[in-house]
């Protein structure tokens, strides 16, 4: 008799404004780990929840937690440990999502049956392995700032850093039909990419690397870049301001996503340091994307 895998996992609830931070410093304890808000009530607190094959060191993890709380100046919340038996969760996933529009954009997965609407750009991204199926708050920013910049002319060459899915590649892809490179640091994520890719039929157009950050020269290799998306966290885009901008052509714009609003002027102030300025913002609840060039 095969015995069923357990895995385990931890969560904890904490103020949305601070959940991206306690993710962040608690990632390294984890295979995989998820912030969200319940119930879909941006002013009920959010669940922080991490996930791994091997039992966590609790220790550690409630250390980190305490740490964080006091560096953010709030009670430290308490943590529970459990362990659960692995279901399918893409599957699930599937048939929760419910189709997106986002300016021109109108994202659906596979299950989705009645077709795009007239005038409107389909991208079928299943929820799965890879983040970006388009109903986070950062996604749908980004998507209404590639809406915006296609109303401002065309594109001739863009790059989606920290790609995901490949949602934010695939939206440049099928706007000017013109070369994406997408780079992320997690190969399950460049797989999905490049499936995705021949998906939504813009595989001639994308190439999908794996790649930390700017490292890989292939990245340096295709061009100046007049659009850059990435969507990350606060500190990496901070820190990777030089690098990026050392890849952008001279009228290139950058979206930045993946921070909540009041980490914008933490970011912001890098990429006025390397000579950008901001063109504009885009709000989505408690989160902000930003437009620079």
């Amino acid at each position: 008799m095969t015995e069923p895998v357990i895995c385990y996992n931890f969560q904890f609830e904490v103020d949305g404004a601070y959940a991206a931070a306690f993710a962040e410093a608690l990632f390294d304890y984890c295979d995989a780990l998820s912030h969200f808000e319940r119930n879909g009530d941006p002013s009920a607190p959010w669940r922080v929840e991490g996930f791994a094959g091997e039992m966590f060191d609790k220790g550690a993890v409630e250390t980190a937690v305490s740490i964080m709380a006091t560096a953010v100046g709030i009670e430290t919340p308490v943590v529970s440990f459990g362990t659960y038996e692995p279901k399918d969760w893409v599957g699930e996933n599937l048939r929760s999502f419910k189709p997106i529009s986002v300016g021109r954009f109108f994202v659906h997965g596979s299950h989705w049956g009645e077709g795009v609407p007239v005038a409107k750009t389909g991208l079928q991204v299943d929820a799965g392995l890879a983040f970006g199926s388009g109903e986070h708050q950062t996604t749908k920013g980004c998507l209404a700032a590639i809406d915006w910049v296609a109303k401002q002319g065309p594109r001739r060459n863009a790059l989606d850093m920290g790609c995901g899915s490949g949602i934010l590649g695939m939206a440049c892809a099928k706007t000017w039909r013109s070369p994406v490179m997408m780079a992320d640091i997690d190969p399950a994520s460049v797989r999905v990419a490049r499936e995705n890719a021949k998906t939504n039929k813009v595989g001639d157009l994308i190439t999908a690397i794996h790649s930390n950050g700017f490292h890989d020269t292939r990245i340096r290799d295709g061009g100046y870049y007049d659009i850059v998306c990435a969507n990350i966290l606060a500190r990496p885009l901070r820190a990777m301001a030089h690098d990026l901008t050392n890849t952008l052509s001279e009228d290139g714009v950058v979206i930045l996503s993946g921070l909540l609003s009041h980490q914008e002027q933490f970011v912001l102030s890098a990429y006025r340091e390397v000579g950008l300025s901001l063109i504009k913002r885009f709000k989505v609840e408690d989160w902000t994307t930003l437009l620079v060039g």
